[in-house]
């Protein structure tokens, strides 16, 4: 074909069918993108219509090129033209080449072998699977089998297992198209394929979902989907569910998020279809359909939840986990020691969920609270413990707010650990992930509100905590002394001593977090995606906010609780003010744009729950301070957190008051200057 053609009419413009075909073959794909785009307006523009001859001519022309292009584009041209309409001496030509180009050595050539049968099934239905389902069936067998004979010969019966020594996605030629291509010609007839469900067509498309190639396995899952759709119900309960349901299980548990976004369409077609019979399969596929809730990929995780709000209806899904719980807790648990975070994350979820929101506590118990026997609520607990001293910094996170859960749920049970807790939670305070710190207050906290013995050793060790930023050194890339979790030197907690004897010990032993860090961690080789393990050197300015974030929520406890001694307890908290305000003030520092940012963000909250009468005294300083950080160019956030500083002070205290202290700090400065 002539390329000064093509180049001419690069946007196709009122282009002819022999035109538009030669961009269909073009070697840049951009042009045989604008081919196809062209190719689709001719088709259903009446101004310059495509004839339906002259098409097939083209189309027939192109699939006995041996250029892959041209193949390419005659395939999806086709797979326009039957969408368009329908045309039976189209589809007699296509029949033809199908089964050569299902096998082509160019994967793009075998890929858009799939659309064509989808659109031709839609026209002709079944009779198109029975005419080149052998032909696509035989291929899966043949490319499947020989891979495993290659693994070995010795037992070939046993083909099940798939190889492991093979690469993921090479090495398997027309496996993975002529899986989509099964799948499409499923899709295509609907519910006229019903019929030809077999159980050997189960059975290799049980074999297809254990495969290496994670393609295969997405594909197998698809197909399950249609297979379950289209099934008599009748069939699908005595035959296809019960053979399916551990297929269907492991597929929601794959490494891989599109293999278990196949398995999630899946997972939905089972339930639909079994309708009122579907707790027959919970005990093997609830408890993961509640983990992938959480997956870290949106599209599972939206799909998933949509779909347990459809299986679980208006009544929520706490009545179907409590009434297969221990089925439930083998996957949350197994979820748990899986090497992968993303899915430990998950667990953590989970488990904080039941605590939270299925079981209650012991004064507001939900109707759910007498599943929770003490073996059970062990279990979790033993779990939880484990994955907050997690490699991965998001386990950690999710599984300490759990645990601040648990303790508020099933004190009793949380007893034995309580010690251990706490040293976690301050030495979750000094990480070196922002919601890490801010979240392991906010556990600690609620932990508080159970334990209440906690809360002269809680403000002890603020106490001695909050003042870490005076530490830091100037130049933080000077940080060499490193221990083996990560954890500076500089900032590793100090054991306290107090006057009453009876708490020293207690105290000494909640502080020894740091010191216990660094021996406690069960490192594993994780295999998520992220780079969730690494840990950096912790600096001591992130210690010292940890204590901003563990005040702000101790005072905030104080002002919902219903304590006998609340004002006594905001005093004691108002104490701990000028702490707080000389590590507001220290600047000597790079990151004290960061401090300053969460100090400014925690500020109103804390100065409403403390009031006027306790903050009064520390407002000149804190206001110059914040005014400072609001007129900072360079930091964007830190002004605007600083900004909506002051904007909830004035709605507090009243603007009047604020421009006094600003006024009356002023006036200091001069005489100072002067």
């Amino acid at each position: 074909y002539n390329m000064g053609t093509v180049r001419e009419c690069a946007t196709f413009e009122n282009a002819g069918v022999q035109d538009v075909f030669s961009g269909l073959r073009h070697p840049k794909t951009l042009t045989r993108e604008k081919a196809l785009e062209a190719f689709r307006s001719g088709l259903v523009d009446a101004s310059t219509p495509f004839g339906e001859q002259e098409v097939q001519a083209a189309i027939e022309e192109a699939l006995s090129s041996k250029s892959w292009e041209a193949k390419q584009g005659a395939l999806l041209a086709a797979a326009e033209a039957l969408k368009a309409r329908d045309s039976p001496s189209l589809r007699a030509v296509l029949l033809e080449h199908i089964p050569q180009c299902l096998v082509d050595s160019e994967y793009r050539v075998r890929k858009a072998v799939a659309p064509v049968l989808e659109e031709c099934c839609r026209r002709a239905g079944v009779d198109i699977f029975d005419k080149l389902g052998a032909v696509v069936l035989g291929d899966i067998r043949d490319k499947f089998r020989r891979c495993v004979e290659e693994e070995s010969t010795e037992e070939p019966e046993k083909h099940l297992e798939p190889p492991s020594f093979l690469p993921d996605t090479e090495g398997w030629h027309s496996l993975e198209t002529s899986m989509g291509a099964l799948q499409a010609m499923m899709q295509g007839c609907g519910d006229a394929f019903a019929p030809r469900i077999s159980q050997e067509m189960l059975d290799l498309l049980t074999q297809c979902s254990q495969h290496t190639n994670r393609f295969v396995r997405e594909y197998a899952f698809y197909a399950f989907k249609n297979t379950f759709e289209v099934s008599d119900r009748d069939y699908f309960l005595s035959t296809a569910g019960p053979a399916t349901v551990d297929t269907i299980q492991a597929g929601l548990k794959d490494n891989w998020s599109q293999v278990r976004l196949a398995a999630s369409t899946a997972v939905r077609a089972f339930m639909t279809k079994a309708g009122g019979e579907a707790e027959r399969f919970f005990p093997k596929l609830l408890g993961n359909m509640c983990l992938n809730r959480h997956y870290v990929a949106e599209g599972v995780r939206a799909y998933s939840q949509d779909t347990w709000r459809q299986i679980c209806g208006p009544q929520g899904g706490a009545r179907l986990l409590v009434a297969h719980f221990d089925d439930v807790l083998d996957a949350f648990v197994e979820a748990a020691e899986v090497p992968i975070h993303d899915v430990r994350e998950a667990s953590s979820h989970c488990m904080c969920e039941l605590a939270s929101r299925v079981a209650g506590t012991p004064d507001a118990p939900t109707a759910h609270r007498e599943y929770f026997i003490q073996p059970r609520v062990q279990r979790l607990l033993h779990t939880l413990v484990k994955l907050f001293e997690d490699e991965a910094w998001p386990v950690r996170d999710v599984a300490s707010t759990a645990l601040g859960h648990f303790v508020a749920a099933f004190p009793k049970d949380c007893e034995p650990f309580r010690e251990m807790l706490v040293d976690l939670w301050f030495d979750q305070m000094a990480d070196n992930i922002p919601s890490m710190r801010k979240n392991g207050a906010e556990a600690l906290s609620m932990a508080v509100k159970t334990w209440t013995q906690l809360w002269p050793i809680v403000l002890h060790n603020l106490a001695e905590t909050m003042p870490s930023v005076f530490e830091q050194e100037a130049n933080s890339e000077g940080f060499t002394q490193i221990l083996p979790t990560g954890l500076s030197a500089n900032t590793r907690s100090k054991k306290t001593t107090v006057e009453d004897k009876s708490n020293t010990q207690l105290m000494s032993s909640y502080m020894s977090a740091a010191a216990k860090a660094a021996r406690r961690r069960d490192r594993r080789n994780d295999g998520g995606c992220m780079n969730c393990a690494i840990d950096m050197p912790r600096q001591p300015w992130e210690a010292s906010e940890g204590m901003v974030h563990l005040m702000a929520e101790m005072a905030a406890l104080v002002a919902k609780g219903d304590f006998t001694d609340k004002e006594q307890k905001l005093d004691d908290l108002g104490a701990l003010l000028p702490s707080l305000v000389a590590a507001f003030e220290c600047d000597h520092y790079r990151q004290r744009h960061l401090f300053r940012q969460q100090v400014c963000e925690r500020l109103p909250e804390l100065s409403a729950t403390l009031g006027i009468a306790r903050m009064k005294i520390h407002l000149p300083k804190l206001v110059k301070i914040v005014n400072d950080c609001a007129a900072r160019d360079k930091s964007p956030n830190l002004r605007e957190s600083a900004q909506a500083c002051l904007d909830a002070w004035h709605r507090t205290f009243g603007r009047g008051l604020l421009e006094d202290e600003s006024r009356d700090t002023k006036e200091q400065q001069d005489q100072l200057l002067g």
